[in-house]
């Protein structure tokens, strides 16, 4: 017997066979479902449910983009001006640079690339109508905020301005946040040990700990497919440093931070992406990162194995030297002690609550 929710669920989409079929994966699973063929018809019933005291909101609505009239982008900024909290996941058959950038800067929650399968929609659904999802993320907000304070944005702005982004985005993608707690702290270490100054040493931090926040506007279904990308899913998942980088450029004093975001895949040889930059031309922060970065993806544990010791990253390391890696970092890399590198580790466990 399916499980009762008291949540009602927004359908949007101008294809009877997709309102069907969205019905057909949420109704069983205990989801009541609104469905509508276009923007306006469904802003009116949301406009109507809101003025009745006693009747319980929407959980969610999940949108097409491509839709008659007002588009899904347009339905996005006018929900969340009706209900700010209100989850909307918008679906599309395509994604390129600027539609995943204009549905971040709508507040769009998340992503689905059409087609979706029932699994990555009732996965998509159900934490976002999660309390202890929320709770989780409500964590990791506070945890950021709290490393932010009295930090200062490479051009002096306060680096709480960055709040308002992670607020409209929900920090969705950062389930990896003691991830990126570590690579950020593995970075400043090294930073440190090549005597960069204060401003540069904030920023890398700043820059390292929202790499893939970029990541935001990549459909979930790619996002989280377990095996290989096929080449149109690589190409959707590459556009995550211009993404990161789009989001970011709107905050003054946000350079370096910037350059760092939208570097940290390029490569020492110039094979990287998305400039294929080479050598010194690649910001040396993301020269920096790209070594904590590798640092913390061979250590930490993952779900398809087990993290291993410091001195099999160390080996990967000097390996990549002059190919992924600038030789002269990897030599400073190199004078950090396995005990500075494990306190790292010690401090951000990937099963501590974000206090």
């Amino acid at each position: 017997m399916p499980t009762t929710h008291s949540e009602t669920i927004v359908v949007v989409d101008d294809d009877q066979s997709i309102r069907t079929y969205l019905s057909e994966v949420l109704t069983p699973r205990g989801y009541q479902c609104q469905t509508f063929e276009d923007s306006l018809s469904a802003l009116r019933w949301l406009s109507a449910a809101q003025s009745q005291p006693d009747a319980a909101p929407p959980g969610l609505v999940l949108s097409d983009i491509a839709l008659p009239g007002m588009n899904g982008m347009d339905l996005v900024r006018t929900v969340k001006a009706m209900h700010p909290t209100l989850p909307v996941i918008l679906l599309s058959g395509f994604c390129d640079l600027s539609s995943a950038t204009d549905a971040m800067s709508a507040g769009a929650t998340d992503y689905l690339l059409k087609p979706a399968n029932p699994s990555h929609i009732m996965q998509l659904v159900s934490r976002h109508l999660d309390h202890k999802h929320t709770n989780h993320l409500q964590s990791a907000r506070e945890a950021l905020r709290l490393i932010l304070n009295g930090k200062h944005l490479s051009g002096g702005s306060s680096a709480s301005q960055l709040m308002p982004i992670f607020d409209l985005l929900g920090l969705k993608r950062f389930e990896t946040f003691q991830h990126s707690r570590r690579v950020a702290a593995f970075a400043v270490l090294l930073g440190k040990r090549m005597q960069l100054d204060e401003m540069a040493l904030e920023a890398l931090e700043i820059g390292s700990l929202l790499h893939d926040v970029g990541k935001s506007g990549i459909p979930f279904n790619i996002l989280m497919k377990p095996g290989k990308l096929d080449p149109e899913e690589r190409r959707i998942m590459e556009l995550h440093p211009q993404l990161g980088a789009n989001l970011l450029s709107g905050i003054p004093g946000m350079d370096l931070e910037a350059e760092i975001v939208l570097s940290h895949h390029e490569r020492y040889d110039g094979t990287g992406y998305p400039r294929q930059l080479a050598g010194q031309t690649i910001p040396l922060g993301a020269r920096l990162f790209s070594i904590a970065d590798t640092l913390d993806s061979i250590t930490a544990d993952r779900c398809y194995r087990k993290g291993q010791d410091i001195g099999v990253a160390r080996a990967e390391i000097h390996r990549m030297s002059g190919s992924q890696f600038d030789p002269r970092i990897v030599q400073h890399f190199e004078c950090i002690s396995d005990r500075d590198l494990e306190e790292v580790r010690f401090r951000y466990p990937e099963d501590q609550e974000y206090a």
